[in-house]
């Protein structure tokens, strides 16, 4: 085994074991989150599967493909953080103006 798998592989479980102890989430994203480091761990492990996959969907190179992937998975983040960030701001903004309007009611609350 090389050192770089040594490395990545208890990264791999120690970022589950942390997910999965801190967030209270759903069971579709913990299984989701599950999936994905189990196959990040297998591509680890085995690194010429990334080869393989990439031929099949012609794609030139394992690591070529991982890094699509990657920026993918990176942009859907941002997006759904981004529409948390705005739903937020709803929520913040509505709750605002109904402690201004309570206060406008009662000025001594």
């Amino acid at each position: 085994m090389k050192l770089i798998q040594l490395i990545l592989i208890p990264s791999i479980l120690i970022f589950m074991v942390i997910y999965f102890r801190r967030f209270r989430t759903l069971l579709v994203d913990r299984l989701l989150v599950l999936g994905l480091c189990l196959v990040t761990a297998a591509l680890v492990v085995r690194p010429e599967w990334s080869v393989v996959l990439a031929k099949a969907l012609g794609v030139g190179r394992g690591v070529d493909l991982l890094f699509y992937l990657g920026f993918v998975g990176v942009s859907f983040f941002c997006l759904m953080l981004w529409s948390k960030q705005r739903d937020l701001d709803a929520r913040l903004t509505e709750i605002a103006r109904t402690q201004a309007m309570d206060r406008a009611r009662d000025p001594q609350a």
